[in-house]
């Protein structure tokens, strides 16, 4: 008898328990011509299985980022920028919240869901084990998939930010939020569509690579979900898009969902804080933090394992530095209810359920922008907002010595700011404040009880664009719809930077410049438009961009009452674009389209729009003085409510995989920078008439 070893019976083992596993989900996937999965489950589990199995096939690298992040394993694969994040986790206590609250916060329906993303993340892995990036964090678990969630709803918040400032002896903090990146979202009803429908944009602006870069997918289970949108890797459900009967976009909001608070030591005891004249101590442990020391972690290992204190008070996350103790409270690290709220709205079947689900509070501060097929509109500031006592400052570090500033509570889904069905037959957002959602007699007012919120009150461009574009029609067919949505010019005023504005630039005078006085003049004869032929923007780009990577919030201080000194800066740096686009392309005036690329493997393509355009496109340097689109507009929805149902299109922009060599790697980069968009739909009927490719996900 020919003898097994006892690596062959482990494996063996392993293979029967991970096929019985798949073999107990009913789901099919159908990829149709642009590989877009659409996902048939028995259950909403078989979909949750589905979709996370998809997820792995067309990028299980970032997938995975969400399970070692989990584990706070991302050290081991990405060196010290990871283990960094996973001090933080750590610090955030991420894995103890989940561990406390997930038996309590989430109902026996959707930890099905959770078990069965765990059970496809291990499928795919046990069948592809050199894609696995660190061996330990296999297999994962259900609660597993939460950290994600709540990672992606801190940094939302900021959260990176402020405990950067707090561990780098920087308190008190500044602005946390660059307000010129984020997402555009419009609703219109049939009080100004020219045909009568309904008619919603789904226009995130995320990163285009990465964890927080978006993945489109269509799931439908015969226990009433029929979802289309976009999720992220390792989501368990869609995020925003539509269904048979109502659609939503979401924005994120600038409200301050967090404090930072300066406890006070107790001199007669170490490592101890008074509140109220009481004394408590810190809970004082050490983060784990193992660190790929290799030059290159993603190929080779190295690991350190070491420890890092970490504390934790009354409020939250403590940090110890030379200027005092201050703890970090956030809403984001209070609920791990996010995943179960998606997925109760995506379940939805009328504006009733809906605004049940928003009840639930666990997305904690995306603004929602919402459409249905019985002619509703609505706009939310959605989120978690802390019911903070009066009498503080709470722009800046809050004293942490008495129980009045312990917030716990939060305002209810009702009392905050929200728009329904406006008689404009309109609402939108572009990062803009909540009370300019709409036309004027329907925006929401700032009460002293809503100013509590901490609501944000700035305009983004992009928001006073829009303004002005709406004031041009009575009604709105669908291709003014499309042309509000691409538009690629500047508002007549625009603004930059929450201190002092960059276009204050155009004031310097030739004669007093000569050096730099054909720059000058290029840039005034720039007409705010972000056209991939246009002959100026690209050098006006070059300097905003300098302007931007070279000034700190020290700088943006003086040079809002310095002018002199801020006039003395806008020289220097269109002297130093001037020299460098001589270098880089020989010429002061370009088509915006030579500067600005989308490029993604061996497609390299001209990209028109600009930062905080309605159109929004933002750049990190490429190659020759070029810059690479990273992040914007990323996954568009564009639908179109009848009385059955949407109507929709669809456009991302590199394509369905994340892996180089996929056919659907860069399938879609040249409909993205042309503005066309691929038809979608949430029939099975369709689905399989379009179908790639048919198959059972695990087998």
């Amino acid at each position: 008898m020919k003898k097994i070893s006892l690596a062959a019976l482990v494996l063996f083992f392993y293979s029967a328990v991970f096929a019985q596993s798949s073999r107990k989900y009913n789901v099919e996937i159908v990829r149709d011509s642009f590989g877009v999965p659409h996902i048939f489950g028995k259950t909403d589990a078989d979909c949750a299985y589905g979709l996370v199995y998809a997820e792995c096939e067309d990028d299980f690298t970032t997938v995975q980022w969400g399970q070692l992040l989990a584990k706070g394993m991302l050290g081991r694969h990405m060196g010290i920028n990871g283990a960094r994040i996973d001090y933080a986790v750590q610090l955030l206590r991420i894995k103890k919240i989940i561990d406390e609250k997930y038996e309590t916060d989430l109902s026996p329906e959707f930890k099905k869901l959770l078990q069965a993303a765990a059970d496809a993340g291990n499928r795919y892995a046990e069948q592809h084990p050199d894609e696995v990036l660190v061996k330990k964090a296999m297999p994962v678990g259900p609660k597993d998939f939460i950290a994600g969630y709540m990672l992606a709803m801190a940094l939302m918040t900021g959260v990176d930010g402020a405990l950067g400032q707090m561990v780098d002896g920087r308190v008190p903090p500044v602005s946390f939020a660059d307000k010129g990146r984020g997402s555009n979202a419009m609703a219109m009803n049939s009080k100004i569509t020219a045909d009568g429908k309904v008619y919603l944009d789904v226009n995130s602006h995320q990163p285009l690579d990465g964890p927080l870069s978006w993945y489109e997918a269509h799931i439908q289970s015969e226990e009433g979900t029929n979802m289309y949108g976009s999720t992220f890797h390792g989501g368990v459900t869609i995020f925003h898009g539509v269904n048979e009967f109502l659609g939503w976009a979401h924005t994120t909001n600038g409200f301050d969902a967090m404090d930072i608070f300066q406890l006070q030591p107790d001199p007669k005891k170490k490592n101890h804080y008074l509140m109220d004249g009481v004394s408590y101590p810190l809970e004082v442990n050490r983060a784990k933090l193992s660190v790929n020391l290799a030059k290159h972690p993603e190929k080779h290992k190295f690991v350190l394992t070491i420890g890092k204190k970490i504390w934790w008070s009354k409020y939250g996350a403590t940090v110890v530095n030379k200027q005092g103790m201050f703890a970090l409270r956030l809403a984001s690290n209070m609920t791990i209810k996010a995943p179960e709220q998606w997925y109760r709205m995506d379940k939805a079947k009328n504006f009733t359920e809906f605004r049940h689900a928003l009840d639930i509070q666990g997305v904690i501060n995306q603004n929602i922008t919402y459409a249905d097929r019985n002619d509703t509109i609505f706009f939310i500031s959605n989120g978690a907002f802390p019911k903070r006592a009066e009498g503080y400052d709470w722009t800046t570090t809050v004293p942490g010595n008495t129980n009045k500033t312990l917030w716990t509570e939060f305002f209810p889904e009702s009392s905050i700011p929200q728009v329904l069905n406006p008689e404009c037959g309109y609402v939108f957002n572009a990062n803009n404040t909540c009370f300019r959602s709409s036309c004027a007699n329907s925006n929401p007012l700032c009460t002293p009880n809503i100013a509590s919120m901490c609501h944000d009150t700035t305009m983004t461009n992009r928001g006073f664009r829009f303004e002005e574009n709406i004031a041009n029609y009575n009604k709105v067919s669908w291709d003014d719809f499309l042309k509000i949505k691409y538009d690629s010019r500047y508002p007549a005023h625009p603004v930059f930077f929450k201190k002092f504005d960059a276009f204050d630039i155009m004031e310097l005078k030739e004669e007093d410049h000569p050096d730099i006085a054909d720059a000058l003049k290029i840039m005034k004869a720039w007409d705010k438009s972000g056209d991939l032929k246009n002959m100026s923007a690209a050098l006006v780009y070059k300097v905003l961009y300098y302007v931007y990577n070279n000034t700190n919030g020290e700088q943006e201080k003086q040079f809002a009452t310095d002018k002199k000194a801020k006039f003395e800066f806008f020289v220097k740096a269109i002297q130093q674009v001037k020299k460098d686009m001589l270098v880089d392309f020989g010429s002061l005036s370009i088509p915006l389209g030579d500067y600005q690329r989308h490029q993604r493997g061996d497609v390299d393509l001209p990209t028109d729009g600009g930062p905080d355009m309605w159109n929004a496109k933002y750049g990190d340097p490429y190659t020759k003085g070029r810059i690479r689109a990273h992040i914007g507009e990323s996954f568009i929805l564009l639908a179109k409510f009848e009385k059955t149902g949407p109507q929709f299109r669809t456009i991302s922009p590199y394509g369905t995989s994340n892996k180089p060599g996929a056919k659907h790697y860069t399938d879609q980069m040249q409909m993205y920078v042309n503005h066309q968009t691929k038809e979608e739909s949430l029939s099975k009927e369709w689905a399989y008439k379009h179908a790639e490719r048919i198959y059972h996900p695990g087998e």
